[in-house]
């Protein structure tokens, strides 16, 4: 129980310092890159944002690459980081780590 509860208390502490990193770029519209990046972590640790978070998720999951209708995965995970990286004050770490979980996920 106070490993989960010491975890709860990491997530929230990450959750934090990216939120301050955030927050001046994060107003500008819900969905850019970096409310994209904040939301999408959430995701990855299971904490939903909530409604609040379903249209950047979805602005996430409508970066896709296709060729003759074909989905292709290399090409989008590709997309997909590229727009991620266009917030500068998130850690790339955080990236990374949705990337690997959702980078070529056809959502």
């Amino acid at each position: 129980m106070k490993r989960v509860n010491s975890l709860k208390k990491t997530l929230a502490a990450c959750a934090m310092a990216l939120c301050t990193g955030l927050t001046a770029n994060a107003q500008a519209g819900d969905t850019d890159a970096c409310t994209v990046t904040l939301c999408m972590f959430g995701k990855l640790t299971g904490n939903s944002g909530g409604s609040e978070c379903k249209s950047a998720e979805k602005k996430f999951f409508s970066i896709q690459v296709k060729k003759r209708g074909k989905f292709r995965p290399g090409p989008t995970f590709d997309a997909r980081k590229e727009f991620l990286g266009g917030c500068e004050g998130s850690d790339p770490a955080y990236s990374d780590k949705i990337m690997d979980k959702f980078g070529k996920v056809r959502g």
